[in-house]
């Protein structure tokens, strides 16, 4: 088994047996249809993201391969078209309880391009994926 694999095993693991009450979605958070699944990143970034049920496991990194693979878990709320990541569990310590939002930018098909923004809602990074399952 490669060494992103077992990583990507293991933060999977950790986020979905973290305490159950630590973990609740609020009871304002919309429908999460939308944006559980895997998906895939495009370009600039390769990678792969699965979100269900409040938690998220995220795999990425450069798609050029000039930089490590970075692996993130934690949960997320949902409030209208706005999802709130809390990171729980990362490669990199200084991210454990870094928080950040995105939201929808446009959506066809199972194409899903979103904006990244920091605390104070400014823009801080865009992206692409692709829904897998």
């Amino acid at each position: 088994m490669s060494r992103w694999t077992t990583l990507a095993t293991a933060l999977l693991a950790a986020a979905c047996t973290a305490p159950a009450e630590e973990h609740r979605m609020p009871e304002s958070a919309g429908a999460a249809d939308w944006q559980e699944g895997v998906w895939e990143y495009v370009a600039p970034t390769q990678g792969q993201s699965i979100a269900r049920a409040g938690r998220f496991v995220f795999l990425f990194g450069p798609s050029d391969g000039s930089g490590p693979m970075t692996g993130e878990g934690g949960t997320y709320e949902i409030s209208g078209d706005t999802v709130k990541n809390t990171v729980r569990f990362s490669t990199n310590p200084d991210r454990i309880g870094f928080e950040y939002w995105w939201t929808v930018e446009s959506q066809s098909g199972d194409t899903l391009t979103y904006v990244v923004m920091d605390t104070q809602g400014e823009v801080t990074g865009r992206g692409r994926s692709i829904r897998i399952q």
